[in-house]
């Protein structure tokens, strides 16, 4: 699932920490796509807000990059006893040009019995 986002960097020659600090202020518009589904942990996992950090920038060729991130979520379950913060480490492709992202992101939530017909 691709997901394009306007940006006010316009550098041909990409700064990765300018480009960095780009990103950060767009995480808001794309922090639902960023987490995901959280159901491959459990139905009671929920995502911690404001808890997305970028770990790092990896150039992969030309105008493709890959970020590398992080999050925390919270599951709860009060009679199973469970109340816990965990964090995972995922990452994402995206493209850069001018005054634009291009994210690339796996959509992954679960497949209902309707989606299936």
């Amino acid at each position: 699932m691709h997901k394009t986002l306007p940006v006010k960097y316009s550098q041909t020659d990409v700064d990765p920490l300018e480009l960095m600090s780009e990103i950060r202020q767009s995480i808001p518009k794309i922090e639902t796509d960023l987490v995901g589904s959280l159901e491959w942990y459990s139905s009671d996992a929920r995502y911690v807000p404001n808890t997305i950090r970028i770990i790092s920038l990896e150039h992969l060729g030309q105008s493709r990059y890959k970020m590398n991130y992080s999050f925390s979520w919270n599951l709860f379950n009060a009679c199973l006893d469970i109340d816990a913060v965990e964090t995972t480490n995922q990452s994402v492709n995206f493209s850069y040009s001018p005054n634009e992202l291009i994210f690339d992101f796996v959509d992954n939530h679960r497949q209902t019995t309707s989606d299936e017909l």
